[in-house]
């Protein structure tokens, strides 16, 4: 995901700098003031290149969505059972997590508010509910509403991640939790 912010001058510090306390301090605490002072850029430079902080949250956040959806769709075409996918899902997003934290917190955080302004395309829920509709079709999954499994899913998937800065003392260590994780959702679809 490095190619996402790879800008040069003020427009990459800007993005950079915006991610950083979009993840550590959460959107709505975060100023237009507090990014170009952080990012070393007056306010004015900042609207040269974005509308606001809305548009800088929504351009990262649909470059982390789309490059999400690219990734699944690479799992998608994998010649495997919905299961493993499903599961292989679940190593995808824990491996980009620990390679890149501050934009899977920022997407966690951020897809309440943000998930209505991205592309239909690039919503990563569709490949999901395309490969549980498969895996139900061919009774790998049991027969279940598609958007309560995918609810359900990406809960037991999702939920530790957003969860793990808070209880990472609590939790186990990363990699047994990405197993633990894969461990419930095979249980989950068994």
């Amino acid at each position: 995901m490095e190619q996402l912010f790879v800008h040069d001058g003020k427009k990459g510090a800007i993005l950079k700098t915006s991610l950083e306390l979009f993840a550590s301090k959460g959107y709505n605490a975060v100023s237009v003031r507090d990014i170009a002072k952080a990012a070393g850029v007056s306010e004015a430079a900042l609207y040269k290149h974005f509308k606001g902080k809305e548009d800088m949250a929504l351009y990262i956040f649909s470059a982390i969505i789309s490059e999400y959806t690219r990734q699944l769709e690479q799992v998608d075409s994998m010649d495997d059972e919905a299961v493993n996918k499903l599961c292989h899902i679940v190593a995808v997003t824990y491996d980009l997590y620990r390679q890149y934290p501050n934009e899977i917190r920022f997407a966690l955080l951020s897809q309440y508010f943000l998930w209505d302004m991205v592309a239909e395309e690039i919503k990563p829920h569709f490949l999901i509910r395309k490969i549980i509709n498969e895996g139900m079709d061919h009774g790998n999954i049991p027969r279940q509403e598609v958007y309560l499994w995918i609810s359900i899913y990406t809960g037991i998937m999702l939920q530790p991640l957003a969860q793990y800065p808070y209880f990472y003392d609590v939790l186990p260590e990363f990699d047994i939790l990405k197993t633990k994780v894969i461990f419930l959702v095979r249980k989950l679809f068994g």
